[in-house]
Protein backbone atom coordinates (compact mmCIF):
# COMPACT_ATOMS: atom_id res chain seq x y z
CA UNK A 1 0.00 0.00 0.00
CA UNK A 2 1.11 3.28 -0.63
CA UNK A 3 1.47 5.74 1.91
CA UNK A 4 0.28 8.99 0.94
CA UNK A 5 2.03 12.84 1.06
CA UNK A 6 -0.07 15.23 3.51
CA UNK A 7 -1.57 17.02 0.10
CA UNK A 8 -2.79 13.80 -0.84
CA UNK A 9 -4.36 12.84 2.82
CA UNK A 10 -6.13 16.20 2.84
CA UNK A 11 -7.18 15.97 -0.64
CA UNK A 12 -8.84 12.36 0.39
CA UNK A 13 -10.79 14.60 3.57
CA UNK A 14 -11.96 16.94 1.36
CA UNK A 15 -13.75 13.85 -0.72
CA UNK A 16 -14.87 12.27 1.71
CA UNK A 17 -16.61 15.84 3.45
CA UNK A 18 -17.75 17.01 0.08
CA UNK A 19 -18.47 13.54 -2.09
CA UNK A 20 -19.02 10.81 0.60
CA UNK A 21 -15.67 9.64 -0.53
CA UNK A 22 -16.61 9.45 -4.36
CA UNK A 23 -13.73 10.17 -6.71
CA UNK A 24 -15.56 9.74 -9.86
CA UNK A 25 -17.86 12.04 -8.71
CA UNK A 26 -15.87 14.36 -7.23
CA UNK A 27 -14.00 14.42 -10.10
CA UNK A 28 -16.74 15.40 -12.61
CA UNK A 29 -18.31 17.32 -9.95
CA UNK A 30 -15.00 19.88 -10.73
CA UNK A 31 -14.99 19.07 -14.42
CA UNK A 32 -11.43 16.55 -14.62
CA UNK A 33 -11.37 12.89 -15.14
CA UNK A 34 -11.16 10.99 -12.14
CA UNK A 35 -7.81 9.36 -13.36
CA UNK A 36 -6.38 12.78 -12.15
CA UNK A 37 -8.03 12.86 -8.77
CA UNK A 38 -6.77 9.10 -8.58
CA UNK A 39 -3.22 10.11 -9.32
CA UNK A 40 -2.83 12.50 -6.48
CA UNK A 41 -4.68 10.35 -3.80
CA UNK A 42 -2.90 6.86 -4.87
CA UNK A 43 -0.99 7.43 -7.79
CA UNK A 44 2.36 5.99 -7.17
CA UNK A 45 3.81 9.72 -7.94
CA UNK A 46 1.16 11.61 -5.79
CA UNK A 47 1.73 15.07 -7.51
CA UNK A 48 0.26 17.93 -5.55
CA UNK A 49 -2.52 19.67 -7.79
CA UNK A 50 -1.73 21.74 -10.45
CA UNK A 51 -3.02 25.29 -10.28
CA UNK A 52 -6.14 24.18 -12.87
CA UNK A 53 -7.19 22.18 -10.82
CA UNK A 54 -7.19 24.02 -7.59
CA UNK A 55 -8.89 26.81 -9.58
CA UNK A 56 -11.82 24.07 -10.18
CA UNK A 57 -11.68 23.41 -6.62
CA UNK A 58 -12.30 26.25 -5.42
CA UNK A 59 -15.14 27.41 -8.26
CA UNK A 60 -16.82 24.39 -7.53
CA UNK A 61 -16.67 24.09 -3.68
CA UNK A 62 -16.17 27.77 -2.40
CA UNK A 63 -16.25 26.47 1.47
CA UNK A 64 -13.12 24.96 1.03
CA UNK A 65 -10.02 26.47 2.34
CA UNK A 66 -7.52 26.26 -0.35
CA UNK A 67 -4.76 27.27 2.18
CA UNK A 68 -5.48 24.46 4.14
CA UNK A 69 -5.23 22.37 1.30
CA UNK A 70 -1.86 23.22 0.28
CA UNK A 71 -0.34 24.01 3.05
CA UNK A 72 -1.76 22.56 5.86
CA UNK A 73 -2.38 26.03 7.70
CA UNK A 74 -5.80 26.43 9.32
CA UNK A 75 -8.76 24.46 8.80
CA UNK A 76 -10.35 22.68 6.03
CA UNK A 77 -13.78 24.82 5.56
CA UNK A 78 -13.37 28.93 5.40
CA UNK A 79 -15.13 30.60 9.20
CA UNK A 80 -18.55 30.65 8.59
CA UNK A 81 -19.72 34.39 7.94
CA UNK A 82 -21.30 35.50 11.28
CA UNK A 83 -25.14 35.49 10.90
CA UNK A 84 -25.87 39.04 11.14
CA UNK A 85 -27.34 42.36 12.00
CA UNK A 86 -24.51 44.15 10.59
CA UNK A 87 -24.80 45.05 7.32
CA UNK A 88 -22.48 43.48 5.04
CA UNK A 89 -20.50 46.16 2.25
CA UNK A 90 -20.37 45.00 -0.65
CA UNK A 91 -18.77 46.50 -4.26
CA UNK A 92 -22.18 47.43 -6.52
CA UNK A 93 -22.82 48.91 -9.90
CA UNK A 94 -25.23 51.21 -10.65
CA UNK A 95 -27.27 51.67 -13.73
CA UNK A 96 -24.92 54.01 -15.61
CA UNK A 97 -22.02 51.48 -14.83
CA UNK A 98 -20.01 53.18 -12.23
CA UNK A 99 -18.82 51.18 -9.52
CA UNK A 100 -19.92 52.23 -5.65
CA UNK A 101 -17.16 50.93 -3.35
CA UNK A 102 -17.88 50.63 0.46
CA UNK A 103 -15.29 53.38 2.33
CA UNK A 104 -13.80 51.49 5.47
CA UNK A 105 -12.35 53.78 8.80
CA UNK A 106 -9.87 52.84 11.17
CA UNK A 107 -12.09 53.33 13.56
CA UNK A 108 -14.55 50.55 11.87
CA UNK A 109 -11.48 48.17 11.35
CA UNK A 110 -11.05 47.76 15.09
CA UNK A 111 -14.63 46.03 15.23
CA UNK A 112 -12.64 43.69 12.45
CA UNK A 113 -9.75 42.64 14.63
CA UNK A 114 -11.47 41.89 17.61
CA UNK A 115 -14.54 40.28 16.31
CA UNK A 116 -14.70 37.20 13.38
CA UNK A 117 -11.82 38.11 11.06
CA UNK A 118 -13.65 39.12 7.64
CA UNK A 119 -12.89 41.91 5.91
CA UNK A 120 -16.51 42.02 4.54
CA UNK A 121 -18.37 43.43 7.99
CA UNK A 122 -18.25 46.67 8.59
CA UNK A 123 -20.11 49.63 10.12
CA UNK A 124 -22.37 51.19 7.42
CA UNK A 125 -20.13 54.03 6.04
CA UNK A 126 -19.55 56.51 3.03
CA UNK A 127 -18.99 55.28 -0.45
CA UNK A 128 -16.67 55.79 -3.71
CA UNK A 129 -17.86 55.68 -6.99
CA UNK A 130 -15.67 54.82 -9.54
CA UNK A 131 -16.06 53.58 -13.77
CA UNK A 132 -16.10 49.81 -13.58
CA UNK A 133 -12.83 50.59 -16.05
CA UNK A 134 -11.09 51.47 -12.71
CA UNK A 135 -11.83 48.43 -10.63
CA UNK A 136 -12.96 45.04 -12.09
CA UNK A 137 -13.38 41.44 -11.40
CA UNK A 138 -12.82 42.46 -7.08
CA UNK A 139 -14.21 42.58 -4.42
CA UNK A 140 -12.84 46.67 -3.24
CA UNK A 141 -12.50 48.27 -0.68
CA UNK A 142 -11.78 52.32 0.07
CA UNK A 143 -9.62 53.03 3.12
CA UNK A 144 -8.32 56.80 4.33
CA UNK A 145 -4.70 56.86 5.37
CA UNK A 146 -3.79 58.23 8.47
CA UNK A 147 -0.27 59.73 9.62
CA UNK A 148 3.04 61.09 7.61
CA UNK A 149 4.09 57.52 7.52
CA UNK A 150 3.95 56.83 3.66
CA UNK A 151 4.82 60.53 3.07
CA UNK A 152 5.66 61.83 0.07
CA UNK A 153 3.74 58.94 -1.66
CA UNK A 154 0.86 59.24 0.52
CA UNK A 155 -0.40 61.99 2.47
CA UNK A 156 -3.00 62.19 5.91
CA UNK A 157 -6.26 61.83 4.53
CA UNK A 158 -5.89 60.47 1.19
CA UNK A 159 -8.37 57.46 -0.11
CA UNK A 160 -6.84 54.01 -1.14
CA UNK A 161 -8.52 52.08 -3.29
CA UNK A 162 -7.51 48.43 -2.88
CA UNK A 163 -8.80 44.44 -2.41
CA UNK A 164 -8.17 41.38 -0.52
CA UNK A 165 -4.99 39.26 -1.78
CA UNK A 166 -5.61 35.23 -1.17
CA UNK A 167 -3.12 33.92 0.82
CA UNK A 168 -2.34 31.52 -1.72
CA UNK A 169 -1.60 34.67 -3.83
CA UNK A 170 1.12 36.01 -1.22
CA UNK A 171 4.45 34.30 -2.33
CA UNK A 172 3.32 36.38 -5.50
CA UNK A 173 3.13 40.07 -4.30
CA UNK A 174 6.54 42.20 -5.31
CA UNK A 175 8.65 43.70 -3.83
CA UNK A 176 7.82 47.34 -3.87
CA UNK A 177 3.92 47.21 -3.99
CA UNK A 178 2.14 49.53 -1.44
CA UNK A 179 -0.09 47.39 0.61
CA UNK A 180 -2.45 47.27 3.51
CA UNK A 181 -1.29 44.64 6.22
CA UNK A 182 -3.46 43.70 8.67
CA UNK A 183 -2.38 42.18 12.45
CA UNK A 184 -4.17 41.49 15.55
CA UNK A 185 -1.00 43.58 16.89
CA UNK A 186 -0.66 46.43 14.56
CA UNK A 187 -3.80 47.05 13.49
CA UNK A 188 -4.41 48.43 9.70
CA UNK A 189 -0.87 49.04 8.47
CA UNK A 190 -0.33 51.37 4.60
CA UNK A 191 3.30 50.12 4.09
CA UNK A 192 5.65 49.25 1.04
CA UNK A 193 6.66 45.33 1.56
CA UNK A 194 9.84 43.81 0.88
CA UNK A 195 7.88 40.14 0.18
CA UNK A 196 10.02 37.33 2.14
CA UNK A 197 6.55 35.47 3.20
CA UNK A 198 7.99 32.27 1.24
CA UNK A 199 10.91 32.45 3.79
CA UNK A 200 7.97 33.40 6.58
CA UNK A 201 8.25 37.25 7.08
CA UNK A 202 7.48 40.32 5.42
CA UNK A 203 9.39 43.73 5.59
CA UNK A 204 7.08 46.79 6.05
CA UNK A 205 9.37 49.63 4.50
CA UNK A 206 7.64 53.39 5.29
CA UNK A 207 8.39 55.74 2.44
CA UNK A 208 8.95 58.66 4.89
CA UNK A 209 12.35 57.46 6.06
CA UNK A 210 11.75 58.88 10.24
CA UNK A 211 9.68 55.81 10.35
CA UNK A 212 12.05 52.94 10.81
CA UNK A 213 10.92 49.25 8.86
CA UNK A 214 9.71 46.58 10.70
CA UNK A 215 9.36 42.47 9.95
CA UNK A 216 6.30 40.85 10.36
CA UNK A 217 6.38 36.90 10.65
CA UNK A 218 3.35 34.66 8.23
CA UNK A 219 1.59 33.73 11.30
CA UNK A 220 0.93 36.75 12.19
CA UNK A 221 -0.78 38.58 8.97
CA UNK A 222 -4.14 38.24 9.21
CA UNK A 223 -4.80 39.75 5.69
CA UNK A 224 -3.30 41.42 2.73
CA UNK A 225 -5.13 44.06 1.05
CA UNK A 226 -3.48 45.22 -2.30
CA UNK A 227 -3.41 48.68 -3.02
CA UNK A 228 -4.60 49.82 -6.75
CA UNK A 229 -5.58 53.33 -6.36
CA UNK A 230 -5.03 56.52 -4.41
CA UNK A 231 -7.37 59.04 -4.15
CA UNK A 232 -5.75 62.68 -3.06
CA UNK A 233 -6.83 66.13 -2.71
CA UNK A 234 -2.81 67.18 -1.71
CA UNK A 235 -1.58 68.77 -5.05
CA UNK A 236 1.40 70.20 -3.15
CA UNK A 237 5.24 69.47 -3.91
CA UNK A 238 6.90 66.63 -2.48
CA UNK A 239 9.75 68.28 -0.23
CA UNK A 240 12.53 66.91 -2.13
CA UNK A 241 11.36 68.30 -4.90
CA UNK A 242 10.75 71.60 -3.45
CA UNK A 243 14.19 71.11 -2.17
CA UNK A 244 16.31 70.32 -5.78
CA UNK A 245 13.66 73.51 -7.18
CA UNK A 246 14.97 76.01 -4.92
CA UNK A 247 18.67 74.87 -5.08
CA UNK A 248 18.09 75.68 -9.37
CA UNK A 249 16.66 78.87 -8.17
CA UNK A 250 19.71 80.06 -5.86
CA UNK A 251 21.83 78.80 -8.74
CA UNK A 252 20.02 80.78 -11.64
CA UNK A 253 20.19 84.08 -9.05
CA UNK A 254 23.89 83.62 -8.31
CA UNK A 255 24.39 83.00 -12.75
CA UNK A 256 22.25 86.37 -13.04
CA UNK A 257 24.31 88.19 -10.69
CA UNK A 258 27.19 87.11 -12.36
CA UNK A 259 25.93 88.51 -15.56
CA UNK A 260 25.49 91.57 -14.05
CA UNK A 261 29.02 92.31 -12.40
Amino acid sequence: MTLQNPVSQRLTSVIERFAEGNEKRFAESIGVKPAVINNYTKGKQQSKPGFEVLQKICETYPAINIEWLINGRGQMEKAKLKPATERVLVTTQDTAGNVSIPVINRRAAANYLTGYKTQEYFEEMDAINLPTSFVRGKQFYALQVTGDSMEPTLHDGDYLICHLCERADWDYLNDGEVCVLVTDERGLQVKRIKNRLSNGYVTCLSDNKRHTAFNLTYNEVLEIWRVSWKLSADLSLNAGLDDRLAQIEDRLERMERLKLL
